[in-house]
């Protein structure tokens, strides 16, 4: 009868990291194919800017709220891209061991090497719980950040296998912010981040569940303000732009005429 070799059930996390750590050179690339022959695990989680992570699936975007997982050695590299106009942030951690290898290469294969990570998520508070029992090492346990870990590791599998049930929680968030602001100067960067997404990954649900992108989502609010007060007020259009969200009245009479197929002017006559 063959026995089990035992297996050390903590997480081995290193205890030297970085949180918010900045590069802005494409100098800045490793090469996991060069580590060394240890097995261990690199998490790396974008707070801002971009990275790129390229592996035999190809040269993929690292975007805000993205985060890699890196098996090493293995035939991947990351970098920061030599087209970038604006610095990577990001915290990273490395995980060792058997076990630690064995649950992230599972990652891998199920979502693949750059998966979503929300900042407003479970998974990431449960992460910045980590970065902060690492930072107190004095007095912290392995077990208590190997706990950590695994709170970690399992809140953020289960999200990302329930993606539909919170984009669609975090897409009706993002609706009714545009509608309660849609006058204010709004990017969908700030609207994905109200929904607790990157922006890629909210502009693509986004328009898989209302067939329109949220630029679009947003004009159509605008237009129908605009609609609204020259139908029922004898404003003028710099006015009636301001109100509604443009920059201008150009911008409400281009913008107007281009969906509406009339002049406000013309519009507001008719009405």
């Amino acid at each position: 009868m063959r026995s089990t070799p035992f297996l050390d059930p903590a997480l081995s996390v290193a205890s030297y990291y970085s949180d918010k750590e900045r590069r802005a050179s494409p100098r800045y690339r490793w090469n996991n194919w060069e580590r060394g022959d240890q097995p261990f695990v690199i998490l790396q989680w974008t707070l801002s800017g971009e990275g790129r992570f390229e592996s035999a699936r190809g040269v993929q975007p690292v975007p805000e709220e993205f985060a890699f997982v890196a098996l090493v050695p293995g035939r991947s590299t990351y970098f920061y891209p030599p087209e970038g106009r604006e610095p990577w942030v990001f915290s990273w951690l490395n995980f060792y061991g058997d076990l630690a290898y064995e649950l992230f290469r599972a990652f891998e294969t199920k979502f693949g090497p750059v998966i979503p990570l929300p900042r407003r998520s479970a998974a990431a508070s449960a992460l910045r719980r980590l970065f902060s029992l690492i930072a107190k090492s004095k007095g912290t346990s392995r077990w208590q950040v190997s706990l950590q870990a695994y709170t970690f590791i399992l809140e953020w599998w289960r999200e990302l296998m329930q993606p539909q049930g919170r984009s669609e929680d975090g897409l009706e968030l993002a609706i009714r912010f545009c509608r309660e602001r849609f006058r204010e100067p709004l990017a969908v960067k700030e609207i994905a981040h109200e929904a607790g997404m990157s922006r890629e990954h909210f502009s693509r649900i986004f328009v898989q569940r209302l067939g329109k992108t949220p630029a679009a989502f947003l004009r159509r609010l605008r237009l129908n303000e605009a609609a609204t007060l020259l139908r029922d007020t004898r404003l003028p259009l710099g006015e009636i732009a301001m109100r509604s969200g443009f920059y201008s009245a150009r911008h409400l009479m281009l913008t107007f005429r281009r969906e509406r197929g009339v002049n406000p002017s013309l519009y507001r006559k008719r009405k």
